[in-house]
Protein backbone atom coordinates (compact mmCIF):
# COMPACT_ATOMS: atom_id res chain seq x y z
CA UNK A 1 0.00 0.00 0.00
CA UNK A 2 0.83 3.42 -0.64
CA UNK A 3 2.21 5.39 1.99
CA UNK A 4 2.02 2.45 4.35
CA UNK A 5 4.14 2.55 7.50
CA UNK A 6 6.48 -0.98 7.65
CA UNK A 7 6.91 -1.99 11.17
CA UNK A 8 8.57 -4.76 12.62
CA UNK A 9 8.32 -6.10 16.07
CA UNK A 10 8.34 -9.02 18.71
CA UNK A 11 5.46 -8.98 21.02
CA UNK A 12 5.10 -11.26 23.49
CA UNK A 13 1.85 -11.43 25.89
CA UNK A 14 1.76 -13.41 29.42
CA UNK A 15 0.43 -16.75 28.34
CA UNK A 16 1.91 -16.20 24.43
CA UNK A 17 4.64 -18.20 23.20
CA UNK A 18 6.68 -16.50 20.13
CA UNK A 19 7.22 -18.60 16.59
CA UNK A 20 10.33 -20.44 17.85
CA UNK A 21 8.19 -21.67 20.97
CA UNK A 22 5.49 -22.87 18.64
CA UNK A 23 8.18 -24.77 16.00
CA UNK A 24 9.33 -26.44 18.73
CA UNK A 25 6.22 -27.62 20.56
CA UNK A 26 4.97 -30.86 19.92
CA UNK A 27 1.31 -30.25 20.53
CA UNK A 28 1.23 -27.18 18.08
CA UNK A 29 -2.87 -27.50 18.27
CA UNK A 30 -2.77 -27.04 22.25
CA UNK A 31 -0.83 -23.73 22.27
CA UNK A 32 -2.17 -20.25 22.19
CA UNK A 33 -1.37 -18.53 19.42
CA UNK A 34 -0.44 -14.63 19.11
CA UNK A 35 -2.06 -12.66 16.62
CA UNK A 36 -0.88 -9.84 15.29
CA UNK A 37 -2.63 -7.39 13.10
CA UNK A 38 -1.87 -3.72 11.95
CA UNK A 39 -4.40 -1.57 11.06
CA UNK A 40 -4.07 1.91 9.47
CA UNK A 41 -6.12 4.73 11.26
CA UNK A 42 -5.59 8.03 9.97
CA UNK A 43 -2.35 7.41 8.37
CA UNK A 44 -1.10 5.97 11.90
CA UNK A 45 -0.23 2.12 12.08
CA UNK A 46 -1.53 0.63 15.55
CA UNK A 47 -0.72 -3.05 16.53
CA UNK A 48 -3.69 -4.85 17.72
CA UNK A 49 -2.56 -7.85 19.94
CA UNK A 50 -4.79 -10.79 21.03
CA UNK A 51 -4.40 -14.39 22.56
CA UNK A 52 -5.83 -17.25 21.22
CA UNK A 53 -9.13 -16.92 19.24
CA UNK A 54 -10.51 -14.11 21.41
CA UNK A 55 -12.19 -11.14 20.65
CA UNK A 56 -9.46 -7.94 19.98
CA UNK A 57 -9.88 -5.41 23.09
CA UNK A 58 -9.96 -1.81 22.78
CA UNK A 59 -7.16 0.53 23.96
CA UNK A 60 -7.33 2.13 27.15
CA UNK A 61 -5.24 5.05 26.63
CA UNK A 62 -7.43 8.36 26.44
CA UNK A 63 -7.38 10.03 23.33
CA UNK A 64 -6.30 14.01 24.08
CA UNK A 65 -8.26 16.48 21.63
CA UNK A 66 -5.96 20.06 21.79
CA UNK A 67 -7.87 22.99 20.49
CA UNK A 68 -5.69 25.46 19.10
CA UNK A 69 -5.37 28.65 21.35
CA UNK A 70 -6.94 31.41 20.01
CA UNK A 71 -5.00 34.53 18.86
CA UNK A 72 -4.76 37.39 21.86
CA UNK A 73 -7.49 40.36 20.82
CA UNK A 74 -6.32 43.37 19.86
CA UNK A 75 -8.07 46.99 21.83
CA UNK A 76 -7.61 50.67 21.33
CA UNK A 77 -7.50 53.26 23.76
CA UNK A 78 -8.39 56.64 22.92
CA UNK A 79 -9.02 60.49 24.74
CA UNK A 80 -7.81 63.42 24.72
CA UNK A 81 -5.15 65.49 28.02
CA UNK A 82 -6.99 68.75 28.37
CA UNK A 83 -5.34 71.89 30.82
CA UNK A 84 -7.53 71.44 33.70
CA UNK A 85 -8.45 75.47 34.16
CA UNK A 86 -8.76 76.46 30.32
CA UNK A 87 -10.04 73.34 28.82
CA UNK A 88 -7.90 73.61 25.93
CA UNK A 89 -5.88 70.58 24.77
CA UNK A 90 -2.24 69.75 25.73
CA UNK A 91 0.34 68.80 22.73
CA UNK A 92 3.27 66.97 23.37
CA UNK A 93 1.91 65.12 26.62
CA UNK A 94 3.12 61.92 27.42
CA UNK A 95 0.90 59.23 28.51
CA UNK A 96 2.04 55.87 30.16
CA UNK A 97 0.06 52.81 30.69
CA UNK A 98 0.28 48.89 31.08
CA UNK A 99 4.08 49.29 29.12
CA UNK A 100 3.08 51.20 26.73
CA UNK A 101 3.29 55.06 25.98
CA UNK A 102 1.46 57.86 23.88
CA UNK A 103 2.56 61.44 22.82
CA UNK A 104 -0.85 63.42 22.22
CA UNK A 105 -1.06 65.22 19.25
CA UNK A 106 -1.57 69.27 18.55
CA UNK A 107 -4.77 69.08 20.06
CA UNK A 108 -4.62 66.61 23.04
CA UNK A 109 -5.54 63.65 21.67
CA UNK A 110 -3.53 60.41 21.73
CA UNK A 111 -4.10 56.72 21.33
CA UNK A 112 -3.34 53.68 22.77
CA UNK A 113 -3.38 50.05 21.15
CA UNK A 114 -2.48 46.63 22.92
CA UNK A 115 -3.50 43.14 22.66
CA UNK A 116 -4.46 40.42 25.45
CA UNK A 117 -6.59 41.04 28.30
CA UNK A 118 -4.70 43.58 30.58
CA UNK A 119 -6.13 44.66 34.36
CA UNK A 120 -9.77 45.74 34.05
CA UNK A 121 -8.23 49.30 36.13
CA UNK A 122 -5.00 50.71 33.83
CA UNK A 123 -2.56 53.00 35.82
CA UNK A 124 -2.11 55.51 34.07
CA UNK A 125 0.81 58.56 34.49
CA UNK A 126 0.23 61.89 32.43
CA UNK A 127 3.28 63.88 32.78
CA UNK A 128 3.63 67.11 30.07
CA UNK A 129 6.04 70.26 30.67
CA UNK A 130 4.58 73.23 32.81
CA UNK A 131 1.73 70.71 34.15
CA UNK A 132 1.65 68.77 37.10
CA UNK A 133 2.01 65.31 36.77
CA UNK A 134 -1.46 63.18 37.29
CA UNK A 135 -1.24 59.50 38.24
CA UNK A 136 -4.51 58.39 37.46
CA UNK A 137 -6.58 55.04 36.79
CA UNK A 138 -8.83 54.23 33.79
CA UNK A 139 -11.05 51.70 33.15
CA UNK A 140 -10.46 48.44 30.58
CA UNK A 141 -12.81 47.24 28.37
CA UNK A 142 -12.63 44.44 25.17
CA UNK A 143 -14.13 46.68 23.03
CA UNK A 144 -11.73 49.27 23.23
CA UNK A 145 -12.98 53.40 24.23
CA UNK A 146 -12.78 56.61 22.91
CA UNK A 147 -13.95 59.02 25.29
CA UNK A 148 -11.25 59.22 28.12
CA UNK A 149 -10.69 62.08 29.57
CA UNK A 150 -7.80 63.02 31.31
CA UNK A 151 -6.50 66.30 32.63
CA UNK A 152 -3.15 68.37 33.82
CA UNK A 153 -2.95 70.95 36.83
CA UNK A 154 -1.00 73.74 35.14
CA UNK A 155 2.30 75.00 37.10
CA UNK A 156 1.15 78.39 36.43
CA UNK A 157 -0.91 81.43 37.41
CA UNK A 158 -4.04 81.75 38.88
CA UNK A 159 -3.39 78.48 39.78
CA UNK A 160 -0.81 77.78 42.97
CA UNK A 161 0.09 74.62 44.23
CA UNK A 162 1.11 76.45 47.68
CA UNK A 163 -1.84 77.47 47.78
CA UNK A 164 -4.03 74.44 46.68
CA UNK A 165 -1.89 72.41 49.09
CA UNK A 166 -2.85 75.12 52.54
CA UNK A 167 -6.71 74.94 51.11
CA UNK A 168 -6.95 71.17 50.13
CA UNK A 169 -4.31 69.50 52.19
CA UNK A 170 -3.91 71.52 55.45
CA UNK A 171 -0.45 73.00 54.14
CA UNK A 172 -1.00 76.05 56.39
CA UNK A 173 -0.90 74.39 59.71
CA UNK A 174 0.39 70.45 59.04
CA UNK A 175 2.90 71.80 56.36
CA UNK A 176 5.00 68.31 57.07
CA UNK A 177 1.90 66.27 57.08
CA UNK A 178 -0.06 66.72 53.90
CA UNK A 179 -3.75 65.53 53.90
CA UNK A 180 -5.24 63.65 51.25
CA UNK A 181 -8.21 65.24 49.57
CA UNK A 182 -11.46 64.55 51.41
CA UNK A 183 -14.54 65.84 49.45
CA UNK A 184 -18.44 65.41 49.00
CA UNK A 185 -19.38 62.77 46.39
CA UNK A 186 -23.15 63.57 46.61
CA UNK A 187 -25.39 66.93 47.26
CA UNK A 188 -25.32 67.75 50.91
CA UNK A 189 -28.37 68.07 53.05
CA UNK A 190 -28.82 69.58 56.15
CA UNK A 191 -30.36 69.76 58.74
CA UNK A 192 -30.29 73.28 61.28
CA UNK A 193 -31.79 72.71 64.96
CA UNK A 194 -32.07 76.38 65.28
CA UNK A 195 -32.52 75.85 69.18
CA UNK A 196 -30.87 78.81 70.86
CA UNK A 197 -28.97 78.12 73.71
CA UNK A 198 -28.77 81.71 75.25
CA UNK A 199 -32.05 82.56 74.87
CA UNK A 200 -33.38 78.99 75.33
CA UNK A 201 -35.74 79.92 72.49
CA UNK A 202 -35.77 78.90 68.85
CA UNK A 203 -33.44 81.30 66.55
CA UNK A 204 -34.81 84.75 65.39
CA UNK A 205 -36.32 83.99 61.56
CA UNK A 206 -34.23 86.37 60.39
CA UNK A 207 -31.43 84.29 61.64
CA UNK A 208 -32.35 81.11 60.82
CA UNK A 209 -32.78 82.47 56.96
CA UNK A 210 -29.49 83.60 56.62
CA UNK A 211 -28.05 80.59 57.97
CA UNK A 212 -30.17 78.64 55.39
CA UNK A 213 -29.06 81.22 52.40
CA UNK A 214 -25.24 80.75 53.48
CA UNK A 215 -26.07 77.10 52.87
CA UNK A 216 -27.33 77.06 49.50
CA UNK A 217 -24.87 79.54 48.02
CA UNK A 218 -21.84 78.12 49.78
CA UNK A 219 -22.48 74.42 47.88
CA UNK A 220 -21.49 75.46 43.80
CA UNK A 221 -19.23 77.65 45.12
CA UNK A 222 -16.78 75.56 46.28
CA UNK A 223 -17.74 73.10 44.29
CA UNK A 224 -16.99 74.26 40.63
CA UNK A 225 -20.73 73.86 40.38
CA UNK A 226 -20.64 70.24 40.15
CA UNK A 227 -22.82 69.80 43.47
CA UNK A 228 -25.73 71.77 45.11
CA UNK A 229 -27.11 71.75 48.25
CA UNK A 230 -30.06 69.24 48.64
CA UNK A 231 -32.94 69.45 51.14
CA UNK A 232 -32.25 72.06 54.11
CA UNK A 233 -34.45 71.15 57.08
CA UNK A 234 -35.06 72.70 60.24
CA UNK A 235 -36.01 72.26 63.93
CA UNK A 236 -35.29 73.12 67.30
CA UNK A 237 -34.49 69.24 68.29
CA UNK A 238 -31.31 67.48 68.14
CA UNK A 239 -31.14 64.73 65.22
CA UNK A 240 -28.73 61.70 64.69
CA UNK A 241 -26.23 61.32 62.17
CA UNK A 242 -27.77 60.39 59.12
CA UNK A 243 -25.40 59.64 55.49
CA UNK A 244 -25.62 62.33 53.19
CA UNK A 245 -26.79 64.82 55.91
CA UNK A 246 -24.47 67.61 57.52
CA UNK A 247 -26.01 68.57 61.05
CA UNK A 248 -26.03 72.44 62.31
CA UNK A 249 -26.47 73.09 65.61
CA UNK A 250 -25.56 76.14 68.14
CA UNK A 251 -23.70 76.46 71.29
CA UNK A 252 -23.35 78.86 74.10
CA UNK A 253 -19.85 79.50 75.13
CA UNK A 254 -18.85 82.48 76.16
CA UNK A 255 -15.71 81.94 77.47
CA UNK A 256 -14.61 79.66 74.50
CA UNK A 257 -12.19 80.59 71.92
CA UNK A 258 -13.91 79.75 68.88
CA UNK A 259 -16.61 80.89 66.83
CA UNK A 260 -17.39 77.30 65.03
CA UNK A 261 -16.19 74.06 64.45
CA UNK A 262 -16.94 71.57 61.50
CA UNK A 263 -15.50 68.25 60.74
CA UNK A 264 -13.64 68.30 57.70
CA UNK A 265 -14.69 66.54 54.28
CA UNK A 266 -16.83 64.17 56.42
CA UNK A 267 -20.32 62.29 55.50
CA UNK A 268 -22.59 62.68 57.55
CA UNK A 269 -21.25 65.92 58.81
CA UNK A 270 -21.67 68.64 61.49
CA UNK A 271 -21.03 72.00 62.05
CA UNK A 272 -20.97 73.59 65.58
CA UNK A 273 -21.51 77.05 65.99
CA UNK A 274 -20.90 79.36 68.86
CA UNK A 275 -23.45 81.91 69.17
CA UNK A 276 -22.73 85.48 69.90
CA UNK A 277 -19.14 84.42 70.39
CA UNK A 278 -18.58 86.81 67.23
CA UNK A 279 -19.65 89.52 68.75
CA UNK A 280 -16.76 91.20 69.34
CA UNK A 281 -15.92 90.79 65.79
CA UNK A 282 -18.83 91.68 63.99
CA UNK A 283 -21.09 93.98 66.05
CA UNK A 284 -24.36 92.98 66.51
CA UNK A 285 -24.36 89.91 64.35
CA UNK A 286 -25.01 86.94 66.57
CA UNK A 287 -24.86 84.29 63.68
CA UNK A 288 -22.75 85.55 60.93
CA UNK A 289 -22.96 84.48 57.15
CA UNK A 290 -19.55 84.37 56.87
CA UNK A 291 -18.93 82.30 59.76
CA UNK A 292 -21.40 80.08 58.83
CA UNK A 293 -20.03 79.89 55.04
CA UNK A 294 -16.21 79.19 56.69
CA UNK A 295 -17.61 76.37 58.16
CA UNK A 296 -19.45 74.84 55.18
CA UNK A 297 -16.25 75.30 53.74
CA UNK A 298 -14.58 72.89 56.34
CA UNK A 299 -17.45 70.34 56.23
CA UNK A 300 -17.05 70.40 52.22
CA UNK A 301 -13.34 68.86 52.95
CA UNK A 302 -11.26 72.41 53.39
CA UNK A 303 -8.64 74.05 55.38
CA UNK A 304 -7.71 77.00 56.63
CA UNK A 305 -5.60 79.50 54.21
CA UNK A 306 -3.10 82.55 54.50
CA UNK A 307 -4.74 84.65 51.99
CA UNK A 308 -7.65 87.14 52.55
CA UNK A 309 -11.07 84.70 52.11
CA UNK A 310 -13.81 83.02 53.51
CA UNK A 311 -11.65 80.09 54.84
CA UNK A 312 -9.38 82.45 56.21
CA UNK A 313 -7.94 81.85 59.63
CA UNK A 314 -8.98 85.55 60.70
CA UNK A 315 -12.29 87.34 59.82
CA UNK A 316 -10.46 89.31 56.91
CA UNK A 317 -13.93 90.30 55.10
CA UNK A 318 -17.55 91.77 55.97
CA UNK A 319 -19.59 89.93 58.38
CA UNK A 320 -21.90 89.08 55.72
CA UNK A 321 -20.33 88.04 53.25
CA UNK A 322 -21.04 84.17 52.23
CA UNK A 323 -18.65 85.18 48.45
CA UNK A 324 -15.38 82.94 48.36
CA UNK A 325 -12.51 84.81 46.50
CA UNK A 326 -11.51 83.88 43.21
CA UNK A 327 -8.70 82.40 43.89
CA UNK A 328 -10.96 80.10 47.17
CA UNK A 329 -13.48 79.00 43.99
CA UNK A 330 -10.59 77.81 41.26
CA UNK A 331 -8.41 75.76 43.88
CA UNK A 332 -11.64 74.03 45.64
CA UNK A 333 -13.15 73.53 41.69
CA UNK A 334 -9.53 71.95 40.64
CA UNK A 335 -10.10 69.60 43.90
CA UNK A 336 -13.60 68.39 43.11
CA UNK A 337 -12.25 68.10 39.72
CA UNK A 338 -10.26 64.75 41.33
CA UNK A 339 -11.85 61.42 43.53
CA UNK A 340 -11.44 61.32 47.25
CA UNK A 341 -8.48 60.09 48.69
CA UNK A 342 -6.21 61.73 45.94
CA UNK A 343 -2.76 62.77 47.29
CA UNK A 344 -0.25 65.31 46.93
CA UNK A 345 0.37 66.27 44.29
CA UNK A 346 -1.90 64.79 41.87
CA UNK A 347 -1.90 61.00 42.37
CA UNK A 348 -5.62 59.37 42.57
CA UNK A 349 -6.47 56.04 44.12
CA UNK A 350 -7.26 52.97 42.85
CA UNK A 351 -10.32 52.86 44.60
CA UNK A 352 -12.18 55.25 47.26
CA UNK A 353 -15.43 55.56 49.03
CA UNK A 354 -16.52 58.33 50.28
CA UNK A 355 -14.75 59.55 54.19
CA UNK A 356 -17.23 58.70 56.98
CA UNK A 357 -17.47 60.38 60.31
CA UNK A 358 -15.97 59.01 62.50
CA UNK A 359 -15.55 59.96 66.49
CA UNK A 360 -11.82 60.39 65.87
CA UNK A 361 -12.15 62.38 62.77
CA UNK A 362 -10.20 65.74 61.76
CA UNK A 363 -12.18 68.58 63.64
CA UNK A 364 -11.37 72.35 62.72
CA UNK A 365 -12.03 74.91 65.45
CA UNK A 366 -12.13 78.41 64.17
CA UNK A 367 -10.73 81.31 66.36
CA UNK A 368 -12.26 84.55 67.12
CA UNK A 369 -9.60 86.63 66.67
CA UNK A 370 -6.94 86.74 63.65
CA UNK A 371 -3.56 85.06 65.31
Amino acid sequence: MRGALVMQATITEPGCLTNADVLRSANCHSVRRCHVRAVAVSGMAILLVSCGGGATPTSSTPITVVTPTPPAQTWALTGRVTDNLSGQGIAGAILAADGRTATTDGDGRWRLEGSGTPLSSLAVTVRAPGFITHETFIRWQPAGRDDIGLDLLPERRPFSLTFYRELVRNGLESPTALQPLRRWTTNPNFYVNTFNPKTLRALEPDEASMVVRALRESIPQLTGGRLAAGAIETGDTARSPQRDWINVSFIYDPHGDFCGQARVGANPGTITMNYDQCASVCGSLKVTPQAIAHEVGHAMGFWHISNVGIMSRGWDLPCSQVAFTGEERLHAGAAYSRPAGNLDPDTDPAGFSALSATLDGPVVRCPVRPR
